[in-house]
């Protein structure tokens, strides 16, 4: 019998040594399965960053158009700040978009300042603004 006691003396190291293998080899995949989680959330983030931005820019465009069709058809056009729900977007989050007009004193141009905000009041809300010039109809007749 002192055979058998002899062979389980010799098992022990070796089973020692496959369990350290056995926790490296866990380790090294749970890094693996880690870096491919923060991967995957640093790439949802992005897409969401890139999607508001381009919803502030539609906003942006909107005002813009918006704008220039209400100062051609008004010449009592001040401008004008409105907000859009969230259902009305994409359901994340209100978009606002405001309008300044103002005329310079000889009356012969007026400037647009639009501005979009998207989400409204979040602390990574994206803003963006455009400025355009533009002449009136009455300069461009008497010209």
């Amino acid at each position: 019998m002192t055979i058998p006691s002899h062979r389980n003396r010799a098992a022990r190291p070796r089973s020692g040594v496959v369990l350290v293998a056995a926790l490296v080899c866990l380790l090294v995949v749970m890094a693996l399965l880690g870096s491919l989680l923060l991967g995957t959330l640093r790439t949802g983030r992005q897409l969401h960053a890139e999607r508001d931005l381009r919803q502030c820019e539609l906003l942006l465009q909107a005002g813009v158009d918006r704008a220039a069709y209400r100062v051609a058809k008004d010449t009592s056009y001040h401008g004008e700040a409105w907000t859009l729900p969230a259902a009305a977007i994409v359901g994340i989050g209100e978009g606002r978009v405001t309008v300044e007009v103002t005329r310079d004193a000889d009356g012969k141009s007026q400037q647009l300042s639009i501005m979009a905000e998207y989400p409204v009041g979040d602390e990574c809300s994206i803003r963006r603004s455009r400025t355009i010039r533009i002449r009136s109809q009455t300069s461009q007749s008497q010209e």
